[in-house]
C-alpha cells in the first residue's frame, strides 16, 4: 500500500510537505477501508475480488488520465524494454500482494490482518537492505524488533474465532511481496507520470490475477450483485484513491512519512471492523499495539 521516494538522495526536487502528508492522511483513511469492504463480500474468491479491485482502478484512472489509453500504451511502448520489463513485473508483484493478503484476510479474521499490514514499513527498510545495501539506521532496528515481537503476539490469538494462522502467514507474505514490489520499483517514478504509470500497474496486477479467476470463480454463477458493489467500492476507494494518492505523495515527500499510511490504515481498519462486528480479541489488540508503535518508530527513525 505505501510508496517510496529517493527525496534528495535521487536529486528530485521535494515540494513543501503540507499538502502531501494531507495527501497521506487521505490514503490513509481510504486504506482503512480496504480490510472491512473485502471482508464483507461473499460468493468470490480473493482472486476475483483482487482482479476486479485492479481493474475497476485501471478503467478510472484511464478515464482520467490526460493522457489517453493510445497515447500511454505508445508511451510505455517507446520505454527502453528493460523499462518495460520493470513496468511489468511491478504489476505482477502488486497483483501477487493483493492476491495474498486477500486470500490471507479471508483464512483469518479481520483485526489479524489489519493489524500484520502495519508490518509493510519493516518490509520496505528490509528489503531496501537486501536489495541496495541501505542498512536501517539504529532507530530503525528498535522499530522492527518492536514490531517483530507485536506479530508474535498476534499469532499467539490463532485459534480464536476466525483467527488461524495460515491467514496470519498469508498476509505476511502479502507484506514481504509489498517490500519487494516497493525496492523492484523503485526506479520506474519517473517513467511516466503517476496517474498513466497507476493504471499500467493496475492493468497488469488485473491479467496477472485473471487467470485464476477462471479457477476459482469459473462460471461466475451465484455471485450476489452485493460482492460486485464491494469489488467497485474496492477500486474505487482503498485502490483508486489510497494507493494513487500515495502513489503520488511518494514522489515528492520522505519514504517515512508516506510510510505511515500504513500503520493509520490498521489503527482505521481495526475500529472500523469493531463498529461493524469483527471486535478484536485481547491478544490482537495487544498485539497490534506494539505493531503499531514498531512500525511508527521504524518510520520515523528513517533517513529523510
Amino acid at each position: 500500500m505505501t510508496g517510496e521516494a529517493g527525496g534528495q538522495r535521487t536529486g528530485m526536487a521535494v515540494r513543501p510537505e503540507g499538502k502531501e502528508v494531507a495527501l497521506v492522511a487521505v490514503a490513509a483513511c481510504a486504506f482503512a477501508t480496504a480490510s472491512p469492504i473485502a471482508k464483507s463480500i461473499g460468493g468470490l474468491s480473493f482472486a476475483g475480488i483482487g482482479a476486479g479491485r485492479c481493474a475497476v482502478a485501471a478503467v478510472a484512472l484511464f478515464a482520467i488520465s490526460p493522457m489517453s489509453p493510445t497515447v500511454t500504451w505508445r508511451a510505455v511502448g517507446a520505454l527502453h524494454a528493460r523499462r518495460r520489463l520493470a513496468l511489468l513485473g511491478a504489476g505482477l508483484l502488486l497483483g501477487a500482494h493483493f492476491g495474498l493478503f486477500l486470500a490471507g484476510l479471508q483464512a483469518t479474521s479481520l483485526p489479524a490482518a489489519a493489524a500484520l499490514v502495519s508490518l509493510e514499513p519493516i518490509a520496505v527498510v528490509v528489503a531496501a537492505w537486501v536489495a541496495f545495501g541501505v542498512r536501517p539506521r539504529g532507530r530503525e532496528m528498535v522499530g522492527i524488533a518492536i514490531a517483530t515481537l507485536g506479530a508474535a503476539v498476534v499469532a499467539r490469538g490463532a485459534g480464536h474465532g476466525e483467527h488461524r494462522l495460515l491467514g496470519d502467514a498469508l498476509v505476511l507474505a502479502a507484506v514481504v511481496v509489498f517490500g519487494v514490489y516497493i525496492a523492484f520499483a523503485r526506479g520506474l517514478r519517473d517513467v511516466l507520470p503517476t496517474t498513466p504509470y497507476a493504471a499500467c500497474v493496475y492493468t497488469v496486477a488485473a491479467l496477472a490475477l485473471a487467470p485464476l479467476v477462471f479457477v476459482f470463480d469459473a462460471g461466475g454463477s451465484g455471485i450476489p450483485a452485493s460482492a460486485w458493489l464491494g469489488v467497485a467500492a474496492l477500486g474505487l476507494v482503498p485502490t483508486l484513491i489510497g494507493h494513487t494518492l500515495v502513489q503520488r505523495a511518494a514522489r515528492h515527500v520522505s519514504p517515512s512519512l508516506v510510510a505511515l499510511a500504513s500503520p493509520g490504515e490498521t489503527v482505521g481498519a481495526i475500529l472500523i471492523g469493531a463498529a461493524t462486528g469483527h471486535m478484536p480479541t485481547g491478544v490482537e489488540w495487544t498485539g497490534a499495539a506494539i505493531i503499531v508503535v514498531g512500525a511508527c518508530v521504524t518510520v520515523t527513525g528513517g533517513r529523510k
